[in-house]
């Protein structure tokens, strides 16, 4: 029971949190609609995609956080030597994805006998396509 009451207050954050970025972004049509009373269908286009590539991006975003912070990932084994390898801190990561860059603080680890490091999940031969 209190593991769905931990799922459901997890999922409530989530809706929240995409909830305000499609305000903004709905706030922001409405601004740009006003201010361009006399745009033609084909600017109208544009401006929409615009604002759904950018919210595709922000949810992206938010998904891959909550799922971080639900699936922690542990220390995981070094990909070239199996040896264990070491926590060294969240650091800044930037993917390329369909809908736009992806700015990620992911966990770090480094195995100090191969002196390689790696962003798991989603680290090593399989590139940063992998599961996040």
């Amino acid at each position: 029971m209190k593991k769905n009451l931990t799922r459901d207050r997890q999922r409530a954050a989530l809706i929240r949190e995409a909830e305000e970025s499609a305000a903004a972004l709905l706030r922001e049509a409405a601004e740009w609609q006003a201010d361009h009373p006399e745009a033609t269908l084909e600017e109208l286009e544009v401006e929409v995609l615009q604002l759904r590539q950018r919210f595709g991006a922000q949810l992206l975003n938010t998904l891959v956080r909550h799922r971080e912070l639900q699936q922690p990932v542990p220390g995981p084994r070094c990909p070239k030597c199996g040896a264990e390898m070491h926590y060294k801190g969240e650091k800044d990561r930037t993917l390329s994805t369909t809908l736009g860059d992806l700015h990620l603080e992911r966990s770090y680890y480094y195995c100090s006998a191969c002196r390689q490091g790696v962003f798991p999940p989603g680290s090593g031969d399989r590139g940063d396509r992998g599961t996040v």
